[in-house]
């Protein structure tokens, strides 16, 4: 019995002398640490685990505060820095959710029954434009000074005064119609007749973009069936209804220009007008899964945009 407890006191020993010993070294490696980073570490680092520090406390303190109670949800919220404020509604948040999720909420179904047709005939429109169209306007992009091409495009616009200004009148649009009057008048006799955008340039009147198929729509005309039309393009009913109106209003059609006059000016605008956009429509196609509903829908809002304005 006498040996037993000898024993036992012999192993309470042992594991006190280890237990001793352990913190012993613990507390010399930590002095001995704590030194060498006092002496080794650059001040900077020593600025930052002591700004770390009070940082760290500081948000241990906030968080410790008191939340507020369910009764005062949402009346107020205790901030990071211990103001409160009274947080916005639920119907502000989800205004911020999509900016255009408004625009987008009144945009018409655009119908497509002949999506059959329609699909076929875009693709014998991209083959031309692959293989004949896109060549020609890079060329011609390469060729055709880009000041150039803008001054053709002016001059175009310029033209077409006669339909936008109606268009305009049509919807009541007074102030958009002044502004074409005023850019035609100023172009016309200061701007080499409509070569150079005096009127945006110099007096910072911007240009209206307006057709007969925008008055169509402000009437409440529905667009009707998507159409993709031979050479043209992306159209709707209406729109072609308001491009045969356009047309009749045209430069070449008041100027009583034979068909093939207004075939070479028509192909030359469409050509022009191109030139500025064909890298666009290039990263279009790369980018697009399914590239004729992509254009459909592209254009579906587009017009859609124009007729909102």
């Amino acid at each position: 019995m006498f040996n037993k407890t000898i024993q036992s006191a012999s192993k309470i020993f042992l594991i006190v002398a280890i237990f001793l010993a352990l913190n012993s070294s613990s507390s010399w490696a930590n002095s001995s640490a704590s030194t060498l980073l006092e002496n080794n570490t650059p001040n900077f680092i020593s600025q930052v685990s002591n700004d770390a520090f009070v940082q760290a406390a500081d948000v241990t303190i906030r968080l410790e505060k008191e939340l507020p109670k369910a009764s005062d949800w949402p009346n107020s919220i205790e901030t990071a820095q211990g103001t409160k404020r009274s947080p916005q509604k639920i119907e502000e948040y989800e205004d911020m959710e999509d900016p255009f999720a408004e625009n987008e909420k009144d945009i018409p179904i655009l119908s497509d029954p002949f999506e059959g047709y329609n699909r076929w005939m875009f693709g014998i429109n991209e083959a031309m434009y692959d293989n004949a169209v896109e060549p020609f306007v890079r060329g011609y992009r390469d060729i055709v000074h880009e000041d150039l091409r803008i001054g053709i495009r002016n001059l175009y616009n310029n033209v077409l005064f006669p339909a936008k200004f109606l268009s305009c009148i049509l919807q009541l649009k007074f102030k958009e119609s002044g502004r074409i009057l005023a850019r035609t008048v100023i172009n016309t006799a200061f701007g080499f007749g409509g070569y150079a955008d005096v009127a945006g340039e110099e007096y910072g009147i911007s240009d209206v973009n307006e057709d007969f198929d925008q008055a169509l729509g402000s009437f409440g005309i529905p667009t009707g069936p998507y159409l993709v039309l031979p050479f043209f393009g992306p159209a709707t009913a209406r729109n072609m209804l308001g491009r045969t109106v356009d047309t009749l209003m045209s430069p070449g059609a008041l100027l009583t220009l034979s068909f093939g006059q207004n075939v070479i000016i028509n192909a030359e605008d469409n050509v022009n007008q191109i030139s500025f956009i064909i890298d666009d429509k290039k990263q279009l196609e790369d980018s697009a899964l399914d590239e004729y509903e992509s254009v459909r829908d592209f254009y579906h809002q587009f017009r859609h945009g124009l007729l909102k304005k």
